[in-house]
């Protein structure tokens, strides 16, 4: 049987020499071998055959007793044999056939969860040409501002075709601004979870049959049970327009009713717009910077923002980010966000009438006593 073992060698000269040592000791035959460089020192993927009778969590502890960490197993075909610069011309390929497909094509390339840097470069590439391949098709226009007046409603699954519509006349940046991961295509299946996402609510700003803009409000576990993440897209034609801000009220407004105490709202630092909406909302909130992107919290009750900034690290990208196609290092136990008043971002330019009013503590009151 054919294994893919992606694994952190020890940071010492012979540590490859001893997991293959230890491979070789029970029979197992190491078929390829592939070496990134991360920030975390040297990660290596082996593609190995064993012998009837290997499972995952074996192989995995082979690994330890090895001296590896981080190990992940995966059982594969024989087609990962092929190199790698052969494997993404193939896929480059099947792109200029079916460009929307680049998500599949990145999963079979790459069959790990977590990218290190040298993976997320090789699909950042093949985005990019996907992309190319995709602007060359003909893409039907959605409404323009001044054809109507957006309604704003709660969103079913039976949205799932006009969502994705809508992320099809969305730019490259749009969608990676609302993804934080590349976003080429949005399939129908998670497009229904995103219209009625489990224990959440979504709300979509429609023009007839045409949505225009949503806004989604789910669970985040690892934060606590009554907090939940928002996100907003909204369509580039309607943008700047006062869509995006009806949309975060709304949605909010309805993570309250579901008993959240307050949403988290993953914002790029250079993402300006969404910052500024946020800051119309006028409520009290906070903006920590952890790793490249800023967690913006907004309280929707007395009690639900805390002034403790430090909390457990959390891998957003893989188990946030949909479809997760990069990790990104979170900080390490004991190493403290940074916090910054979601008012005094340098990038920002202040609102009139005193909008977004920082209290001596950090926390924003969105100009309210």
């Amino acid at each position: 049987m054919l294994w893919k073992i992606r694994t952190e060698l020890a940071d010492r000269p012979g540590a490859l020499a001893e997991l293959a040592a230890r491979c070789g000791a029970d029979d197992i035959n190491i078929l390829s071998l592939e070496v990134f460089t991360a920030e975390t020192g040297a990660v290596d993927e082996l593609v190995v055959s064993t012998g009837v009778g290997w499972t995952a969590d074996q192989l995995t502890a082979l690994a330890a007793e090895a001296g590896c960490l981080r190990t992940t197993v995966r059982p594969c075909q024989a087609d990962v044999l092929s190199d790698a610069p052969t494997r993404y011309l193939r896929a480059v390929l099947r792109l200029i056939d079916d460009p929307v497909s680049v998500d599949e094509e990145l999963g079979n390339l790459q069959g790990f969860d977590e990218y290190t840097p040298a993976e997320w470069a090789r699909a950042d590439a093949l985005v990019e040409i996907a992309g190319r391949l995709a602007g060359q098709v003909h893409v039907v226009e959605g409404p323009r501002p001044g054809s109507g007046v957006p309604e704003l409603r709660r969103a079913t699954v039976e949205d799932a075709d006009a969502v994705v519509a809508m992320h099809e006349r969305c730019s490259y940046e749009s969608r990676t601004r609302r993804y934080h991961v590349p976003m080429p295509k949005l399939t129908t299946r998670t497009a229904r979870h995103l219209s009625a996402p489990a224990g959440g609510v979504s709300v979509v700003a429609s023009l007839g049959d045409a949505v225009i803009g949503m806004a989604t409000a789910a669970p985040w576990e690892e934060l606590g049970s009554t907090t939940m993440e928002v996100a907003v897209l909204v369509e580039d034609g309607w943008q700047g327009q006062g869509l995006g801000l009806r949309l975060l009220r709304e949605v909010v407004s309805e993570a309250r009713a579901l008993g959240a105490d307050r949403v988290v709202c993953m914002v790029q630092p250079e993402n300006h717009a969404m910052l500024r909406t946020l800051e119309r909302l006028r409520m009290r909130s906070r903006a920590v910077l952890d790793g490249d992107s800023l967690m913006v919290t907004v309280a929707l009750s007395d009690q639900s923002l805390s002034h403790a900034v430090d909390r457990p690290p959390v891998p957003y990208r893989r188990t946030r980010a949909t479809p997760s196609h990069r990790s990104e290092p979170t900080r390490s136990a004991g190493q403290p966000a940074r916090e910054h008043p979601l008012a005094a971002l340098s990038a920002l330019q202040p609102l009139p009438g005193g909008v977004g009013a920082v209290d001596p503590d950090g926390a924003d009151r969105g100009g309210r006593p």
